[in-house]
């Protein structure tokens, strides 16, 4: 076990926008750990080259150097199965937002990684329907819908507001982008702009929104694009857009896109037509593979009414094209509500059947899915989230048992005794460091 955390400090810097992975002894990248990541570990020890991926504790630490001991520690975990820690599993806790099941009362948590103790909770301190982002440093509440507001949460003292501001009555934000520590996008989804807002004004709020970004020429026949998730790749941040048919109970009107916004100008360029429709999952912005760089994008399709016709889909940031789909709905075996990478090839997902029921489900982007669910739901699995050290989150929305459960990848099984209840019903999660 890595040292635990016992104040909430934030260590390293998020890498912003769509989570990367390091899974602790994954030398290729691609998700599982293997004898080749092994010898690739021995290579580098060798060499003298360091990668804090293949740093792996031994007794309880790591010591800043590739060894023959962390190359025979990875072929151990390759036997196993198991994922060791290393020096890049530097998550040190959750913040959770939490809402009520009735969607009454929101409220925050703090969770230790190592011990699953709740280190705090405070309910009412933001809106019910909101989202967790940590992004640079620093934790950001999206609060959506009636709430048209961001705040910024200080994890240092008892998860306290620092600042609250609007970004427009009835605008319900969804996403935000930090491009500097002044400068951030906000997604807005019932407008035709993204606001671009500074986080550094504090609680006066004066100068918080500089300006906006149209992006209605994005927007099927009833005006609005439905703007959700972000990610930013060098200059540019991409931005998926629903496009959903507000006057056919928001059904997809056609595909999606990803709308390119050039950060040195905050002007829309582009976009790239998607074969999905409605990209819509719970992943903290879009998710960048750096190691084969692309975009994954990831979405139901038509929710309820046809299984099949969503999934996860890559992008070529470069050529600004669509890679086509990966997986569909029908090789999920449903409506996509979520998924988290472990590597390039391999994630977990919470998919929906038919009959609403919702499970977690191992994926390979090449294979397909796994022969069975870690769990499933007859109510909502609402978000999951991976720690490089290879623990799989998931916010378990069951009314009558609600909480945070924890899976290891190595073998897919539940390290949690119980669901960890952080004081009201988890809702998303993201990781400090």
């Amino acid at each position: 076990m890595k040292r635990r955390c016992v104040a909430l400090v934030l260590l390293v810097a998020s890498t912003g926008v769509g989570r990367a992975y390091a899974l602790c002894g994954d030398a290729t990248g691609e998700g599982y750990i293997t004898a080749s990541d092994g010898l690739a570990a021995l290579t580098a020890a060798v060499a003298g080259g360091y990668e804090a991926k293949l740093d792996v504790a031994t007794a309880g630490t790591t010591d800043g150097r590739v060894t023959a001991t962390d190359a025979l520690v990875i072929l151990g975990a390759a036997v196993a199965p198991l994922v060791p820690d290393c020096a890049a599993a530097d998550e040190r806790a959750a913040i959770v937002s939490l809402a009520s099941c009735d969607f009454a009362t929101g409220g925050l948590a703090a969770v230790d990684v190592d011990d699953f103790t709740v280190l705090e909770h405070v309910i009412g301190s933001v809106e019910a329907d909101s989202v967790v982002r940590v992004r640079d440093n620093r934790v950001f509440v999206v609060n959506r819908y009636s709430g048209s507001s961001v705040q910024e949460i200080d994890p240092n003292d008892a998860l306290k507001t620092l600042w609250r501001c609007n970004v427009g009555a009835g605008s319900n934000p969804h996403d935000i982008a930090l491009i500097a520590p002044d400068k951030a996008y906000v997604t807005r989804y019932d407008a035709t702009s993204i606001a671009i807002v500074d986080p550094s004004v504090g609680k006066s709020c004066e100068g918080f929104v500089r300006g906006y970004i149209d992006l209605s020429p994005w927007a099927d026949a009833d005006g609005i694009p439905e703007m959700d998730q972000m990610v930013r790749v060098g200059d540019r941040v991409f931005v998926a857009v629903q496009r959903l048919d507000r006057d056919d109970f928001f059904r997809p009107a056609t595909n999606g896109a990803l709308v390119v916004l050039d950060i040195t100008t905050d002007a829309a360029v582009g976009a790239i037509e998607l074969e999905l429709a409605n990209p819509f999952t719970e992943t903290k912005g879009l998710v960048y593979d750096a190691a084969l760089e692309r975009i994954l994008v990831g979405g139901p399709g038509t929710l309820f009414s046809d299984l099949e016709d969503g999934g996860i889909e890559a992008v070529d940031p470069k050529s600004l094209t669509s890679l086509g789909v990966l997986l569909s709905g029908a090789d999920l075996g449903g409506d996509l509500g979520d998924f988290a990478m472990v590597g390039s090839r391999r994630g977990y997902a919470i998919v929906a059947a038919a009959n609403f029921e919702a499970s977690v489900v191992e994926f390979d982007l090449d294979a397909g899915i796994g022969a069975a669910p870690l769990i499933t739901s007859p109510l909502l699995l609402s978000d999951i989230e991976v720690t490089n050290d290879g623990h799989l989150w998931v916010a378990d929305r069951d009314c009558i048992d609600p909480g945070l459960r924890v899976f290891d990848v190595g073998d897919n099984t539940e390290i949690t005794a119980e669901p960890i209840y952080p004081g009201l019903t988890p809702f998303t999660l993201d990781f400090i460091r």
